[in-house]
């Protein structure tokens, strides 16, 4: 039994233990625990195998199913929708484009024959002997012309040079229709060719006319009225009680209206073009007019057919749309007949899941074009399902199968997971010792290694080849020495660099800073303030301000492209260029001069291309007078103390300074009153942006400024104009420089 000590005390025993026996410890344990873990799970396995490969089974079926329904459904649904699109498209090109190409050929005939009616002879309409003849020529007469028809005789037989025309164009076509010309005076030729509207309008007519009130008919109406060709909505004939829809179109004699063109036609004669559309076993195509009726219908019967009275399916009792949209609201299936047919009455086209006489069915509709019409195609649910059913049947049958191989095979599995067990537990006990040694060894040295490492020696090198991942663990230590001491030079040198940049940029801040005048005139005669937050260390906005004389005040308010240092230099020479010529050329040239000479002086040299928008102003404190030259800056807002009210001031926006030389500069002149104040700004004020990158804007600055008390001190009125803007750009970062100037002329005074 002393085998059984010395393992028991390998195994579990405590104090001080080397890493060799440590290892070679866990090996075991874990190859033993993992054989014995291995073993159960396997007898559980064989055991529980065809349980689950029975669930598994019946989740793969309804899983297929579900996936193999939804990708048959998806596909069958662009289908549906496609057919629909096809037929539409088909016919509007077809038939429907037809008509109306035919409807203006009459007009613009009837417009021929009535222009040039002094090369025309009066003729007699055509009278038709037997209704063999296929077609009649008929004479209508509104109630209202009947007693002047002797003197519209005349007239009537100019119009007659149409009938072949009419009859021509009215014989093109391979279905019963219409075509007439109606006139303003009262008559109305129609040829026709439905066989109801020849016996009713012609042999069962014993009058040569007969009255009928064509002013009050939609497609008269309605072709007067739009002075152009249209499709009336779906009527009702008088002779059959079928749905038609008439096209009509001015005829219009030196641009006035004298009647109407028209073509007049069956529905279901006008949308045969759908009769042959085959939508699998269940389906059907039926047409709906904007009222919600089926006015055409492949089905006989049920829901969508056409049925007497035509009756609004938009009030279909099955389900109120309100209850339709709120279970789309929440997204519920929804198959309310009601809501699709809401939708097509609409002229929307889309796809749904509607019910028809108590099934389910996919319904693709779309609209035609000129008419009040919208096609919709369905097919059954059920059809389309159908694939996917007998997909999961089959899986559901193939899985039964594999589970009666799968327990046959188990059966053959447990001798030899038996015989395996016993011949992995021995192989683990030999071959445990040797692959502890071999992995134990590197990583001591590596340790060791490692240890001399980060005691501070980073020219050590570790020699270790074990071919594995231990030899690529030290490659990389000694990469990483490598790489850790260039890092640490790069690391001084480079903090020494931005320490370096970062000092002057303080500089430069403090010198920017100290070209802006700080010493605010506290005067009688005027107040002024100024405010300038750069975006970066430096930008490039300015202002400035100085006394030409005792009774001139110059300023200037101004933004140089760009921002940083480069922005910040080109502010330097902008400031003392305006500033030198301002005070040596405004009294003999003015202030125009004093741009232009500035203008020319950055032009000079400046290869940089950089310019500067700037707003620059006299003001002679005596008079009130305000003599200003804008180039290309942003207006000011003048507020006027008399009546409490901002407005921008009116600039003429020259060019900016800078970029191009020669340029001419056109100077103005305002009167400010007592109390009134100067509000000029850069563009980082309008322009600020929020998180949402939307703009400050200039509407929004004058409309705050209009609701703020404009007669506080400038402290206050600057510092509730920028918190505006602070409120507006909330939690993002400033997008550019903001400079604030404000100027108030309190009057002259005497003191």
């Amino acid at each position: 039994m002393m085998w059984l000590k010395n393992l028991s005390d390998f195994l579990f025993g405590r104090g001080k233990m080397d890493i060799n026996r440590r290892v070679l410890r866990i090996l075991f344990l874990v190859s033993v625990i993992t054989l014995m873990v291995s073993s159960v799970l396997a007898l559980g396995g064989i055991f529980t195998t065809k349980d689950k490969m029975k669930e598994m089974g019946e989740q793969l079926g309804a899983s297929t199913r579900e996936n193999v329904t939804e990708l048959v459904s998806e596909r069958e649904k662009e289908h549906l929708k496609q057919l629909v699109h096809e037929k539409v498209v088909l016919m509007n090109a077809a038939r429907l484009n037809s008509i109306a190409d035919n409807t203006k050929i009459l007009a613009q005939n009837m417009e021929d024959i009535l222009s040039d009616s002094q090369n025309y002879l009066p003729k007699e309409l055509i009278r038709s002997q037997s209704m063999a003849d296929g077609w009649v020529l008929s004479l209508a007469v509104t109630p209202s012309a009947v007693d002047n028809l002797e003197n519209l005789r005349g007239k009537i037989g100019i119009a007659a040079n149409i009938q072949n025309n009419l009859k021509n164009i009215a014989l093109s076509y391979d279905v019963a229709c219409s075509a007439y010309v109606a006139f303003e005076d009262g008559f109305d030729i129609v040829l026709d060719t439905d066989e109801s509207d020849m016996r009713a309008h012609y042999f069962d007519n014993p009058k040569p006319y007969r009255e009928f009130n064509f002013k009050e008919r939609a497609w008269y109406k309605n072709a007067k009225e739009k002075n152009d060709l249209c499709f009336s909505s779906t009527m009702l004939n008088a002779s059959t009680s079928d749905p038609i829809v008439v096209c009509s179109a001015p005829i219009n004699i030196d641009g006035k209206f004298v009647g109407v063109s028209a073509m007049g036609f069956a529905v279901k004669d006008v949308v045969m073009y759908f009769a042959d559309t085959s939508i699998g076993k269940s389906g059907f195509w039926f047409l709906m007019n904007n009222q919600g009726q089926v006015i055409v219908s492949a089905k006989k019967d049920g829901d969508l057919s056409v049925q007497a009275g035509f009756p609004d399916l938009r009030d279909t009792p099955e389900q109120s749309l309100a209850v339709a949209n709120e279970k789309i609201a929440r997204g519920e299936k929804n198959s309310s007949l009601s809501l699709a047919a809401e939708k097509m009455a609409r002229a929307e086209e889309g796809l749904m899941t509607v019910t028809v006489d108590g099934e389910e069915y996919y319904l693709a509709f779309e609209p035609l074009k000129n008419v009040d019409w919208s096609f919709g195609a369905l097919i059954k649910v059920s059809e389309v399902t159908a694939p996917a059913d007998a997909v999961a049947m089959s899986i559901d049958h193939q899985t039964n199968d594999f589970i009666d191989k799968t327990k046959n095979f188990s059966l053959i599995l447990l001798p030899i997971a038996a015989v395996m067990f016993i011949i992995l537990f021995a192989a683990v006990s030999i071959f445990s010792k040797r692959l502890t040694k071999s992995f134990v060894k590197p990583i001591s040295e590596l340790s060791d290694g490692v240890r001399e490492i980060s005691s501070g020696n980073l020219d050590k090198k570790l020699e270790i080849h074990t071919g594995d991942e231990i030899e690529h663990l030290a490659i990389c230590f000694n990469a990483m020495t490598d790489e850790l001491k260039a890092y640490m030079a790069n690391l001084a040198k480079e903090t020494a660099e931005k320490e370096r940049i970062a000092t002057e940029l303080d500089v430069a801040k403090d010198i920017q800073n100290g070209m802006l005048p700080k010493d605010f005139p506290n005067r009688a005669d005027f107040e002024l303030l100024a405010k300038m937050t750069p975006a970066k260390e430096v930008g490039g906005d300015f202002y400035d301000f100085y006394l030409l004389d005792d009774t001139h005040l110059a300023i200037t308010v101004a933004d140089v492209s760009g921002k940083g240092i480069p922005a910040a230099l080109f502010m330097v020479i902008s400031k003392t260029i305006l500033n030198n010529f301002a005070k040596t050329f405004y009294n003999q040239n003015g202030l125009a001069a004093v741009v232009e000479a500035a203008n020319e002086q950055l032009c000079a040299n400046n290869e940089a291309m950089m310019f500067v928008t700037a707003f620059i102003g006299i003001l002679d404190l005596e008079t009130g007078e305000f003599t200003f030259v804008n180039a290309g800056h942003n207006p000011p807002v003048i507020y006027r103390a008399e009546e409490n009210h901002c407005d921008f001031m009116e600039v003429k926006k020259n060019f900016v300074l800078g970029p191009m030389d020669g340029i001419p500069f056109v100077e103005q002149k305002i009167n400010l009153k007592r109390g009134d104040l100067l509000f000029i700004y850069t563009d980082g004020v309008t322009e600020a942006l929020n998180v949402a990158d939307e703009e400050y804007l200039p509407d929004r600055l004058i409309n705050f400024m209009n609701s703020t008390d404009c007669r506080v001190d400038l402290q206050t009125l600057l510092k509730n104009i920028r918190a505006d803007v602070a409120d507006h750009v909330g939690e993002a970062a400033q997008s550019d420089d903001i400079t604030m100037f404000a100027l108030k002329w309190n009057g002259f005074c005497t003191e």
